[in-house]
């Protein structure tokens, strides 16, 4: 054998199986809610953005309380016309003057605290955000799963309505227990049904799924697996009755109220507003302002000159006294800032811990009486029917009503764990993953 009919039976080979490495798809990652939480933590564009927000407004404060800029002047003095000579007259001189302009009303202080309760108003919008990203992704991370966990039921509901329709197919071909060829077709029927709503349903997947890799600082097309959920029967207990009782609501309150990044920053910018109210108060004050001076001329002594200087507030009832109005309402602005911001937090807990209350008791009660009872219902219809004690109709109600119970269950379940999220973001709670959670993602 040549090496040229080697080589072209490696490249006969070896073009398939480039070709079908570079049309299969992406291998999804499995993602767990801490994991997810730690990638956005790491990759969430607008954590940087605040990140570089909180060293922006930290460069600020010392430029803010720093002297003004001194002041350096160049002169030629007294110089005769027209031949502009500097011999012809003794007052004739070369100058440099220096000024600096320093502030006696302590204002320098004022200005920097003012800039320092800017940066602290800052680092809690950076805190505030770290909760909004981390709120979002569990909150995109729980749709998913609802949407996962709804494809799985219907995929199981497929197959046993496959069922249903091999035991009508058999019943009707013998002749036995009532049924009839309509029986199929309801069966068929509702295959095909379930099969649309399963692409209808894949839609919501595509569309949950960009909307978390958007939170987890990625690109939308990125594949994403949930880890797969272990089912014992249709009545299998859920996870959120695995999860810790929720605190009082008001010790939730009590730690919002002391722990939530908003209403911190608006503290901070009350705090802001009040030092800068102080600041313009002093602006009557008149500055003060230093110089010296040197004149060299030229045939006769050299001459040093010391200047003191004020200014003068001449126009404080158009300037200094509006400027007071102005810092005097945006504190009172700043201070009613600070009671909207508590008490939209104290409402949108109270809902948040109302909707995860109510969310848990339905998980419960779905779990531990409907989804057992819809799951007997599906087995005595099923029973009845082959005897010719029911119709297939009863049989295909049961097996609806169990899928129903289903997707409520599941929709119960995201909902808690987003009114959870939610909890933590307006209470000022970082989230913290189950202890034997990596946080990073798994293959």
């Amino acid at each position: 054998m040549t090496i040229g009919s080697v080589v072209a039976a490696v490249a006969v080979v070896a073009v398939p199986m480039l070709a079908a490495q570079e049309a299969a798809p992406p291998r999804a990652d499995t993602l767990d809610l801490p994991g997810a939480v730690a990638l956005a933590r790491q990759a969430n564009p607008r954590l940087a953005a605040a990140g570089a927000l909180v060293e922006a407004a930290a460069a600020r404060i010392r430029p803010a309380g720093a002297l003004p800029d001194p002041t350096l002047q160049l002169g030629l003095m007294n110089y005769m016309l027209p031949s502009l000579s500097a011999r012809r007259d003794p007052l004739s001189m070369n100058q440099v003057t220096l000024m600096q302009m320093l502030p006696v009303n302590g204002s320098l202080g004022l200005r920097r605290g003012v800039a320092r309760a800017d940066s602290a108003r800052v680092a809690f919008g950076r805190d505030a955000t770290v909760l909004d990203v981390e709120r979002d992704v569990r909150a995109r991370y729980w749709e998913l799963y609802h949407v996962d966990r709804q494809l799985d039921v219907m995929e199981r509901t497929v197959t046993v309505l496959r069922d249903l329709a091999d035991i009508s197919t058999t019943m009707y071909t013998v002749g036995g227990g009532g049924a009839s060829q309509a029986d199929v077709l309801r069966a068929q029927t509702a295959i095909t049904r379930m099969r649309q709503e399963i692409l209808d349903m894949g839609l919501q997947r595509v569309a949950a799924a960009a909307a978390l890799n958007a939170a987890l600082g990625r690109p939308a097309e990125t594949p994403v697996a949930l880890p797969a959920a272990a089912h014992a029967g249709h009545g299998a207990s859920s996870i959120v009755l695995t999860q810790p009782d929720l605190p009082p609501l008001e010790s939730l309150l009590s730690q919002a109220d002391s722990g939530s990044p908003a209403i911190a920053a608006a503290r901070a910018m009350s705090q802001g507003a009040a030092t800068n109210e102080r600041l313009v108060r002093r602006m009557i004050v008149p500055d003060l302002s230093l110089g010296v001076a040197y004149g060299q001329r030229v045939g006769d002594n050299d001459m040093v000159s010391a200047m003191v200087g004020v200014s003068l507030p001449i126009y404080a009832a158009s300037r200094q006294y509006r400027m007071r109005d102005e810092a005097r309402a945006m504190r009172a602005a700043s201070d009613a800032d600070v009671r909207t911001m508590r008490l939209a937090v104290r409402a949108l807990l109270t809902t948040a811990h109302a909707e995860a209350v109510t969310a848990r008791q339905q998980v419960a009660s779905y779990t531990g009486t409907l989804l057992p009872q819809a799951e007997a219902g599906v087995t005595a219809a099923l029973a009845a029917y082959r005897v010719g004690r029911a119709d297939f109709p009863a049989v295909l109600d049961a097996q609806m009503a169990l899928l129903e119970f289903e997707h409520d269950l599941h929709r119960y379940e995201a909902m808690y764990g987003t009114a959870v999220a939610d909890i933590d973001r307006l209470a000022g709670r970082p989230f913290h993953g189950p202890s034997h959670e990596s946080g990073r993602r798994s293959p």
